[in-house]
Parts: structure tokens; C-alpha cells; sequence
């Protein structure tokens, strides 16, 4: 009986160790940064260009999401006159849909640029 014991305390040690070994966060972290790169905006020439080219806008932001198991980037525009065409684009610029087609597929979305004076209002 007491091997028995002895038996059941490792195994409850082992399968301790090896739940709480797992780390949720290094998930995340991987999920958001597949791009592999620390900042996207200056790492990634193409982000960078888009960005550039609205820098001065008030209204205009760009978003990081997850889309089918990758990293995407995607702009967005609050201006409330404004009709415009958004595209989801992988890390190396490519265009994968137009955002409303797939905005309900997209998670963990994060704004990762605005405009230091935006008109848009972002529950932070």
C-alpha cells in the first residue's frame, strides 16, 4: 500500500510540474509577433510606407489581428463623411480579402498606430 502512495505522490508531482510548465503566454506572444519582427511599423517596409502615406490624417489608424493562424494588418478610418475600402494584408504586404469579408474572423485586433491627435474615439 504504501508503494501504492509513494507511486500516486510522484505521478502527482510530474503532472503538476507539467501543467503549470506551460506557459499561456508564450502562445500569445508567438500568435501576435509571426511576422518576426519587434515592431512591425519600422520593421515592416510595406506597413511603414501605408503609414507613412497617411501620417497627417486625424482619422486614419492601422490594426493588427489574427486571421487564420496569421498575422494580418489592416486601416482603418473614423472620419464619419468618409467611405473607404479596407484590405487585410499579411506581414509581407500581400492582399488576402477586403476587411468587412472577413472582419468577423478576425481576433485579438489591436491598434497599433493612430495618429497622435486622432478624432477617433478608442475604448482603450
Amino acid at each position: 500500500m504504501r508503494k501504492f502512495f509513494n507511486f500516486l505522490g510522484l505521478a502527482a508531482i510530474i503532472l503538476s510540474t507539467t501543467l503549470f510548465s506551460c506557459d499561456k503566454d508564450d502562445t500569445k506572444d508567438s500568435e501576435i509577433n509571426k511576422c518576426n519582427v519587434t515592431n512591425p511599423i519600422e520593421e515592416l517596409a510595406w506597413l511603414n510606407e501605408e503609414i507613412e502615406n497617411v501620417i497627417e490624417d486625424e482619422y486614419s489608424y492601422y490594426n493588427m489581428a489574427s486571421y487564420q493562424g496569421q498575422t494580418v494588418f489592416f486601416y482603418g478610418n473614423c472620419h464619419p463623411a468618409i467611405n473607404y475600402v479596407s484590405i487585410v494584408r499579411n506581414c509581407t504586404g500581400d492582399s488576402l480579402d477586403l476587411t468587412i469579408n472577413v472582419y468577423d474572423e478576425l481576433t485579438e485586433i489591436t491598434t497599433i498606430w493612430k495618429h497622435e491627435n486622432t478624432e477617433c474615439n478608442f475604448a482603450d
